[in-house]
């Protein structure tokens, strides 16, 4: 009877350890992606705080608890931060990348921003390269436009469009988006399609600006 358990019982112990091993490599993997995430979110922050650091118009940092509640308006909601942190309609929210829009609707302990992706939103914009001014509105789809740049301007695909200041809003030199396509439009200006920096379902942190 011994030469027929042996082998039974040596498999079992096999398998047995072999679980435990499973088990192991997978606290192990739980563990790796736990660092990873950290060590992100670490470096997303130090960002923000070398931002606050170098900004005289920061407000406040907030988390974005909502992305894309609606497809209209184009809206997301940061959380804990709202009227009682100083925050008001109309100030600037942006990302260490790029400009997310303004707030629309602030309560004590929420607030609620409109992307630049909505048709409501607007923002005076230069080409970082050759300075030329225009007006960046939401198209509703994701992307955006920039108006009033006469036919005769010559606009390249692929330019920085950054925030002017100029409107009194927005601080100046925030990225906003690319310039993706340029067509001759009216008899004044030419039809210029953007794609902003921000993509709302990857927004995790914010930060708010007084104008």
């Amino acid at each position: 009877m011994k030469i027929i358990k042996s082998p039974f019982i040596y498999y079992f112990r096999l398998e047995n350890e072999n679980q435990i091993l499973k088990n192991r490599i997978g606290q192990l993997e739980m563990r790796e992606q736990e660092y990873t995430e950290l060590k992100l979110e670490n470096r997303r922050l130090s960002t923000i705080v070398s931002i606050k650091e170098t900004s005289p118009h920061f407000i406040a940092a907030a988390s974005v608890i909502s992305s894309g509640i609606r497809q209209w308006p184009e809206l997301i909601i940061i959380d804990k931060k709202g009227t009682s942190s100083g925050i008001k309609k109309d100030m600037a929210v942006r990302i260490p990348e790029g400009l997310v829009g303004k707030t629309s609707e602030v309560m004590p302990g929420f607030s609620k921003v409109l992307l630049v992706t909505d048709v409501n939103f607007s923002v005076s914009v230069r080409l970082q390269d050759t300075r030329i001014e225009g007006i960046l509105s939401g198209r509703g789809d994701g992307s955006c436009i920039l108006k009033y740049i006469p036919r005769d301007e010559d606009i390249k695909p692929g330019a920085l469009l950054i925030t002017s200041g100029l409107d009194g809003l927005f601080p100046k030199g925030i990225p906003v988006g690319y310039i993706t396509g340029v067509k001759k439009g009216s008899e004044l200006f030419l039809d210029i399609e953007v794609k902003p920096i921000i993509k709302a379902s990857m927004i995790e942190e914010v930060m708010v600006f007084k104008k």
